[in-house]
Formats: C-alpha cells, structure tokens, sequence
C-alpha cells in the first residue's frame, strides 16, 4: 500500500531523490505517515479550508485544483490506489463515473453507486458575468432558451456562446477551430457585449481552467464543448509558470504581465507558437513579419494571484481593478461579493441571481456545491479516517452553514434544522443531473498526436495518426480572415471591423481585432 509520502508526490508529479526520502523517514516519519493532500474545487477553498480545522481532519491538506481533479482522484479503477474517498466538487459526477465499477482493496468487483444527494450538497453558487462597478456597465446578458419553461438552458449559438467557443462552420456545435474562432460573427456578437459594457473595446474575458467545475458550468448552460483559447490544463505541478494553458484565441489584444496584482499568464507570438512574457520585444518573421507579443480574448487562470485567496476573487478583482470597463470575468459568486463590490455580476435574461432565484433554479447558472463521496474508500485507513471526520462533520448542516455564508456563498436551505428536504421546488433537494465533463481536445500548437475522436484546433478535423496540423502554419488564416459578406443582409451578423474583403490587425492590437 502507497504511504501518504508517495502518493502526495504521485499526484504532484514529483520524483523523490532516495536520499531526501530516507531523511524524511527518518526525521519526519510522522509526518510522512499522516499528512494527506486532498484535491478538488477551487470554487469550495475557504469552505474546505474551514472545515479541515473545525472538524479536526487536520492531516488533510487541500489543494484547490479543480472538480475533474477530484474526480479522477476518486474514480480510478486501480483498487488501493484510489487516492481519495471524498472530495469537493462544484458539478457532479460524469455519466460513467455515477455507474462505475470498482475494485475493493481486496481485489474483487463492487458497484459503487455515488449519486450525491441533498447530504452532499454543501452550498449553493451562481456563476456569474463578472464586470467593473463602473458606469454604464453592462447590466444584463440575453441568451434565448431551448424552452421558454426552462430558464437553466440557452439555446445553441448565443451571443455568448459565440464569443466563448467561436461560430460553428457547420450544425450547432462549435468546435472552436481557428476559423470558427474568427468568423466575422464571432466579431459581431463581441461587438453586441462591448456596446451593452458602454466602452471601446473588451481586451480580456477571464474564465477557469480545464479542471474547473465552473467551466464546465459555463459549457453546460450555454451549450458548447470548447473554447477559443484552446486546451487549458493549468499548471498543477509547477506553480509559479502559469504556461500549460493554450493561447491560440485569433481575436489578440496587449499581453497582461505578472506584477503585485497577477499571476503569469501565457501570451504569444501570434501566429507562431512560440511563448513570450508581457514587455518582450517584437520579433521579425520570414513568413508573417514584424509580430508583437500577444494575447487571445479568452485567457484561462490556474494560479491565485497575489492578494487573493483563490482563482473566483482572483477573477473579481481582475474585473474589478480595471476601471476602464475592458475585462470581463466568467466565475462564481464570490468574484462579485469582495469588500467595496469593485466588480457585479449582470443579469441574465432580466433574472438576478437572488438567494429565491437561485434555489428555485430560476437563474440560468445556479449550481450545488458537492463534498462528493466514492464509499469504498481508499483502502488506506490513516486517509480513510481522516477523511471520513471531515466528510461527516461537513455535511452537517449546521457546521457548514456559516462556513458557506462566510464565503460569499448560499446556503441550500432556509435553516439548518429542517430535517430532510421538504421543499420540492428546491434545487437542493432533486436529482442531480450527470456532470459535464470538459471533452478532450488535439492541440496542433504542441504538436500532440492526433486521436480520431477528437478535433484538430487548425481545421476542425479529425486525424487518425501523426500529428495534428499546426494552427500557427495555416498560412491563409495568419494574415487575415475573409469577412463574412454573405451575411450582410441579415441584420448585425457582420462586424463594424468587417464589412467586406478581409479584416486585419493593426499594430496597436486594439484598433482591428482578427488576424
């Protein structure tokens, strides 16, 4: 059986040296024996944090990188080595992991079946549009819905969704390539958000990485799988280098430098591949020219910046400290709930994201917060028992109440001694629908080998062996982009930067917006 020692550095990617490893053994024995990391949301920190100290679980250690961490922690079909029986979730379960099969410790087959229900709900949050608590901000997001009776889901190809996963070349699902990502409607619909946020331009929408339930929320709701700045993995095993998360957004603006308030980000030489840091030197290319360091629309955050407790406030005061109005942010609720309120969240579809609306799932994006369980455990009974303490005093209710409260958070029922749940209307108290896991996607930029399932970003297809084909070497699609003249004639479809011929940058990055 793994000590805890090795399966932290197994789940960190970290190679013990012999001789640092017979140290500890011998001078942290105790230590080594009883820490263990426990992984999951980012969204649940302060929650998790809190409660790992008053429940007294303190050889747990939380480590806030994601919902899809947590659940391949908790859902590998490796026996013993499952490496945690619980774990913090801001969606549930994917469809295969609700019905999975399992070995016990013991080598034999078992059902697990690990549908949360009202217990494992910890809080309630609401992902918001985050924007600046400026003047004329834009108040209100509309999305048409599939059904007008239901308010949790968008129709395919909203604004929204447009500006997020590009404008699908065919059907109804975007798959984020280059083209899609700089079709000209793409171009208008950003243009509809920059004029509802009363400035000149929006230069960065922040969101969560990969491994972010909140994103997933975001694909969920709105409808599409993929996002226009590619494949974002975050940076789990090297904290500091924030550059695992793709840039390959065509619509390009200043690249935003590290400094007290941020976190690195990864900016470009767009259209090469080559990484760059915000305040490099512009660069002379054959092929393209002169090429500045630059970065997409869409940026993905890993890491907490300085002066925030996690990537939720991290994102709030992105938003907030920009008081020209041109960052918007894609997050929970406490990105909105920061002392002074120097970010809001909008409106969607005229429905505020009010305690009511949100219990009753009015709001389009209202979500449970899960402390997930897989009850068989891990086999390891030092983690088992830890995590068992802080499983059962969390789902109290009136343990975690004031925790959820605390941080920004709604509690998922009115008080927290109603036994059971009475209040069919209640988010809480139905089914939880399977999750939506983020798909997998060929990330030509990196040279990753094709898989047939899954999407080239360059062109939208599929390959079968090799590698994809490089975004960043479609020569046609690196100087410029055809404007979609064909769709003059219906209404707004065609940007004001396009209106015929092709759309291009301009050395300033701001003034044109596709290259």
């Amino acid at each position: 059986m793994s000590t805890a020692w090795t399966r932290i550095a197994r789940m960190l990617g970290i190679t013990i040296p012999t001789s640092i490893a017979v140290m500890a053994m011998a001078s942290g024995a105790a230590w080594a024996q009883t820490t263990y990391l426990l992984e999951g949301s980012d969204t649940l920190t302060q929650v998790i944090q809190q409660a790992i100290i008053q429940s007294g679980a303190t050889s747990l250690i939380y480590n806030n990188v994601g919902s899809g961490q947590a659940e391949k922690n908790m859902a590998t079909l490796s026996g013993a080595d499952v490496l945690q029986g619980i774990g913090p979730m801001s969606r549930n379960f994917v469809p295969s992991v609700l019905t999975m099969a399992k070995f016990d410790p013991d080598g034999k087959w078992q059902d697990s079946s690990i549908q949360p229900t009202a217990t494992n709900v910890l809080c309630l949050d609401a992902p918001v549009v985050s924007v600046g608590n400026i003047k004329g901000h834009c108040t209100d997001i509309s999305a048409p819905l599939v059904k007008p009776a239901d308010p949790t889901m968008a129709a395919p190809m909203s604004d929204l969704s447009i500006i997020l996963s590009g404008y699908p070349a065919s059907g109804t699902m975007s798959k984020a390539t280059t083209a899609e990502c700089s079709d000209s409607r793409r171009l208008a619909a950003l243009n509809r958000l920059t004029a509802c946020q009363g400035v000149s331009r929006i230069d960065h929408i922040y969101r969560r990485d990969d491994k972010s339930g909140t994103q997933d929320t975001w694909r969920e709701h709105l409808q599409f799988n993929l996002w226009c700045n590619g494949k974002s993995e975050g940076n789990v095993n090297a904290p500091g280098s924030n550059l695992k998360n793709e840039d390959l957004d065509p619509i390009r603006r200043p690249c935003i430098g590290a400094d007290a308030t941020k976190a690195q980000t990864a900016c470009t030489y767009y259209p090469l591949k080559t990484q760059c840091a915000a305040g490099a030197p512009d660069i002379t290319d054959p092929t393209y020219g002169t090429i500045k360091c630059s970065q997409g629309l869409i940026v993905a955050l890993s890491e907490t910046d300085p002066g925030a407790v996690d990537i939720t406030e991290s994102i709030g005061k992105r938003v907030g400290l920009d008081l020209n109005g041109f960052t918007i942010g894609l997050a929970g609720l406490a990105s909105v709930e920061l002392p002074g309120k120097p970010s809001v969240g909008t409106t969607i579809n005229t429905v505020t994201f009010s305690d009511a609306n949100i219990r009753a799932q009015q709001y389009m994006l209202a979500r449970r917060l899960f402390l997930q369980r897989n009850p068989a455990g891990t086999g390891d009974p030092g983690r088992d028992a830890a995590e068992s303490t802080l499983y059962t005093w969390a789902t109290n209710r009136c343990n975690i109440f004031p925790l959820c409260e605390a941080a920004g958070f709604l509690p998922p029922l009115p008080d927290c001694t109603t036994s059971g749940c009475l209040d069919t209307g209640n988010m809480t108290c139905l089914q939880a629908a399977p999750g939506v896991g983020t798909p997998k996607q060929n990330i030509g930029a990196i040279g990753e080998a094709c898989n047939s399932s899954y999407p080239c970003v360059g062109t939208g297809a599929a390959c079968s062996s090799g590698n994809c084909e490089d975004p960043y070497s479609v020569a046609k699609m690196a100087s410029s982009f055809a404007c979609n003249v064909s769709a003059a004639g219906v209404g707004d479809q065609t940007s004001a930067e396009c209106t015929s011929g092709t759309c291009t940058i301009d050395s300033t990055l701001v003034a044109g917006v596709c290259k």
